[in-house]
């Protein structure tokens, strides 16, 4: 029995994960667990292990709920007691294999506790770049310390191999999450209203702001001069949750403000997969700096305005309109992306990430590869 434990740092990877790790939970061989990051518990993002508790068998643990406050020494201190306790997990456990997803700070514990154990890990989506955020550093160093890489994209792969990866170590998969949104149930715009408040048949703008983490002094700014445009406008607007990132409260403090003055918005604070698949069918854009604009959206033929330089780096669709922290600039792109004129000229666009793949031989891939007496040598190649 091949034994895995894959570690989910947020709910947005969590979805990510799902079809492979759905595939690799039916191999006859392998024992599956699934430990979760103390953002999971956390009330501020929608206590969203109740979502990994009802599809995976998730390893207990205790927890001290608390807020994840603004603070880069409690970020240090809450990765340390998490390298810890996972350190008494790996000892304990014993897995064959450990599964990574993204470029999340919290997946730095679960990399640096394997690694003296000699555990093999499968690290999903390196490659990319995010040139605002701190998970650029994250991303490239868990990187070199992975044994198996499955990227996004073929651009990313190619940047994985001048890193010095051996090339039979790096596979393109694309994001299966995106056929599984595509497939999920519609909602009737009239169940829709009794769920988030708002009429989806009038214009609505899907707004998600994350902190950019190297611009942390003047993340105040960058979210008033969002909202400044937003008042502006005439749409209705759905919020989601930044992620836990420093200077989330900032931000969520300030949108909470700013639907308590205008009762044409909403503030989702844990969205499902169904409800926020439904939000990319029937708003008419999507606004902020969230990856989902540059990943998801696209598939569903959605414009995204896309702000600042959290996302620099990354392969966009021309669904992407690209601008700055700018309230001239930000209301002149809104105003393109909700123009009849370019939701014309994106009708027949295809998504560079969502690819046809099989997930039975990805599974087969990731087994084998593990077994392989080669998996814990690695050379860099120049």
């Amino acid at each position: 029995m091949i034994k895995i434990i894959a570690y989910s740092a947020a709910r947005s990877d969590t979805d990510r994960f799902y079809p492979f790790l759905n595939s690799l939970k039916k191999q006859n061989n392998v024992n599956l667990s699934v430990v979760a990051s103390y953002i999971h518990y956390i009330d501020t993002f929608g206590d969203t292990i109740q979502h990994l508790n009802k599809n995976f068998n998730v390893e207990r643990r205790k927890f001290v709920k608390n807020t994840l406050k603004d603070s880069p020494s409690l970020l240090g201190k809450n990765l340390a007691k998490e390298i810890v306790y996972l350190s008494d997990l790996f000892k304990k456990k014993k897995p064959d294999i450990l599964i990574l997803m993204g470029d999340r700070y919290e997946i730095l514990a679960p990399a640096t506790a394997a690694v003296p154990f000699n555990i093999p890990i499968v690290h999903f989506y390196g490659g990319a770049v995010t040139v605002g955020a701190i998970d650029e550093l994250i991303r490239h160093g868990v990187t070199k310390m992975s044994h198996l890489h499955l990227t996004a994209h073929d651009k990313y792969s190619s940047r994985l191999v001048k890193m010095g990866e051996e090339k039979w170590r790096v596979k393109t998969v694309g994001i299966p999450e995106i056929s599984n949104l595509r497939i999920q149930k519609n909602i009737r715009f009239e169940n829709l209203k009794k769920k988030i408040f708002l009429d989806l048949r009038l214009k609505t703008l899907l707004v998600t702001l994350h902190p950019t983490t190297l611009n942390f002094n003047n993340i105040g700014k960058e979210v008033d001069s969002l909202l400044n445009v937003l008042k502006k406008t005439k749409f209705q607007i759905v919020f989601t949750y930044p992620n836990s990132d420093l200077g989330h409260q900032k931000i969520i403090k300030k949108i909470k403000f700013f639907c308590q003055k205008n009762q044409q918005c909403v503030f989702i604070k844990n969205a499902s997969i169904t409800l926020y698949a439904n939000l990319l069918k029937k708003c008419c854009a999507m606004v902020g700096n969230s990856s989902s604009g540059i990943v998801e959206a696209a598939s569903f033929k959605l414009p995204v305005v896309n702000i600042g330089m959290r996302q620099d780096g990354k392969v966009k669709p021309i669904n992407v309109i690209n601008t700055y922290f700018q309230e001239k600039k930000i209301l002149k792109a809104i105003k393109k992306a909700s123009s009849k004129k370019f939701k014309d000229s994106i009708k027949n666009l295809k998504n560079p990430y969502e690819k046809k793949i099989d997930l039975q031989k990805i599974s087969s891939f990731i087994l084998k590869s593990c077994k392989s007496s080669k998996i814990l040598h690695k050379r860099f190649i120049d």
